[in-house]
């Protein structure tokens, strides 16, 4: 498979500036390079923040944006063992050293040297990009690139709920209903968790929502979410997720005592205050999850498995000249799952 010498991709310039340009295409430079053809990469939160000025993410200007991608390998360096020319993958965007004391302790997603795709590495929003053996990982050839784009998020939920115990009839409350925080509640369907309680204030999101598997759903500018839940659950959840980055707080309201609060989402600005001794006197534990772990094989065979109901997530399909727009239309919530084909 001939990889072009030039290509179309959306490199961001700083200070809030997405522009689409034609660069050089990625070579191999390491015996362990592949260099992937792109056949999709979706829009996430992470990329609002670096767009958003100030920035509520920092990405190293300069760099090709996205990270949530599905793609075909194109070439390979000479010392790649399991992938082939023609392979469809999917990517871990984080390469990981593999050889520091976090690494060595099997934390790849804590690596003190990590590369992020879309951050400080090129990435998918472009007709190809470059990676590792090593963080790419083999889908089913008859996997639509639609659903495999799903990967990445979903190796994040995954590994997250690796974080907390959640069983059948436990009641979780999720903030937010964004891609990941749907991921979440289609995930937690599926362990049988009951009822599944979520707080987003965009009406579009609150519809997925429900669509999604929630059991309750509620406007929290229009509603107490602590209320709401003691309501339904006499005590409290047992679990809390915040997928936005800033609800530690509500999270630790709403858990019974003894519940347990799970902070996913990474809002660089938020400052909340906590009430700790509240923490101490409900003993309610509080963990972070960052990112995915040894997860990705299991996003994929999930994936594979048709499991989840991903498709009516998918709200738009937008070619790669359209990339500042499809970050708009996330950043206002006027979509779920937008999808970049630079094949379109």
């Amino acid at each position: 498979m001939e990889v072009k010498k030039r290509m179309r991709a959306a490199v961001f310039e700083g200070n809030g500036v997405l522009k689409i340009k034609e660069v050089d295409a990625p070579r191999i430079l390491r015996s362990d390079d592949l260099i992937i053809e792109v056949e999709m990469c979706s829009i996430c939160g992470t990329d609002v923040h670096i767009m958003s000025v100030p920035p509520g993410y920092i990405a190293k200007p300069g760099t090709i944006l996205g990270h949530e991608l599905v793609g075909r390998v194109a070439a390979v360096g000479n010392d790649v063992r399991d992938l082939r020319v023609g392979d469809r993958v999917v990517t871990n965007p984080n390469e990981y050293c593999g050889v520091c004391a976090y690494c060595r302790h099997n934390l790849p997603n804590l690596c003190e040297n990590l590369i992020p795709m879309g951050i400080s590495a090129d990435g998918g929003f472009a007709e190809y990009v470059k990676v590792s053996e090593k963080v790419a990982h083999k889908i089913a050839k008859d996997l639509p690139s639609e659903i495999a784009a799903f990967a990445e998020p979903l190796a994040c939920v995954v590994h997250a709920l690796t974080r907390i115990a959640v069983s059948p009839s436990d009641t979780v409350l999720v903030f937010g209903a964004g891609p990941i925080g749907l991921l979440f509640v289609q995930m937690l369907r599926a362990r049988g968790a009951h009822p599944i309680i979520v707080s987003e204030p965009v009406a579009l999101r609150r519809e997925y929502a429900t669509k999604s598997g929630a059991d309750f759903v509620i406007d929290p500018t229009k509603e107490d979410v602590a209320g709401f839940v003691m309501e339904k659950t006499r005590i409290g959840a047992d679990y809390a997720i915040d997928v936005v980055g800033s609800q530690i707080w509500e999270g630790v309201r709403t858990v019974r005592k003894g519940g347990t609060v799970l902070l996913f989402g990474f809002n660089g600005k938020a400052k909340p205050c906590v009430e700790q001794h509240q923490i101490t006197n409900k003993e309610v534990s509080v963990f972070g999850t960052w990112l995915a772990n040894d997860s990705f094989p299991r996003a994929v065979k999930i994936l594979e498995s048709k499991a989840l109901n991903l498709r009516p997530l998918i709200t738009h399909t937008l070619p790669l000249e359209e990339t500042p727009e499809a970050i708009e239309i996330l950043r206002r919530g006027d979509g779920i799952e937008i999808l970049i084909d630079p094949n379109l």
